[in-house]
């Protein structure tokens, strides 16, 4: 049976902190056709009901923004363009608070029930707790920390935010910089090693998909 990613862990309800309050799971399905799988089906948490204590917000790109990198890649000389987008940006993202989470036994598939011993947690009204340990879809906080931890972690690359712009990086010494729209990078670069630098150092951490059909030229 797979491993999982230790995102989540089915607790007795006795474990759960008595000052924190569960919240339910919500079930969302939804048809994209622009994607490989077309149809589908994902568990996100109920947002609205999570009391999260910090910020929960984090600075993205305008349009303004995006534009003015993009004419610029248009009028400098030798400059090209490329997209990158992180899959999963707002998954797996280690988290210092947890959360919690509660849903039906009847819903949980039978091996899930049979591979976590799920009927042992189970409370006398059919109800299985959970401990969120990382990010997942529908948590208010998830943008936030999955941004502090890109952020981190291309740091050691030399990738930084500009201090007036929101959203608009740039590299310490190389002739790159990119746009950040949550999880989209806009990239304007001066030679191909440049633009690998980038890909390297985001794929160290995540998985990625790169255009490089979209390159401008002046």
């Amino acid at each position: 049976l797979p491993t999982g990613t230790d995102t989540i862990h089915f607790i007795h309800r006795t474990d759960m902190p008595e000052e924190r309050k569960a919240t339910y799971l919500k079930i969302i399905s939804a048809d994209k056709p622009h994607k490989a799988i077309q149809e589908r089906v994902w568990a996100t948490v109920g947002g609205n009901r999570v009391v999260y204590p910090g910020e929960t917000s984090t600075k993205t790109s305008d349009l303004v923004t995006v534009k003015l990198l993009l004419n610029s890649t248009i009028l400098t000389p030798g400059a090209r363009w490329m997209s990158n987008d992180i899959k999963d940006f707002y998954l797996n993202t280690p988290m210092e608070r947890y959360e919690y989470m509660r849903l039906p036994l009847s819903i949980i598939p039978d091996k899930i029930v049979d591979q976590y011993s799920l009927k042992d947690l189970v409370t006398p009204d059919g109800w299985v707790y959970i401990e969120i340990r990382k990010g997942m879809y529908g948590l208010k906080h998830s943008g936030l920390i999955a941004n502090v931890r890109l952020t981190a972690h291309l740091a050691k690359y030399g990738y930084a935010p500009t201090h007036r712009t929101p959203g608009l990086w740039r590299h310490h010494t190389r002739n790159i910089s990119f746009c950040l729209v949550v999880d989209d990078f806009g990239v304007k670069y001066l030679g191909k090693h440049n633009a690998d630098h980038l890909v390297k150092a985001l794929q160290d951490l995540y998985t990625i998909s790169t255009d490089w059909t979209g390159e401008l030229y002046c």
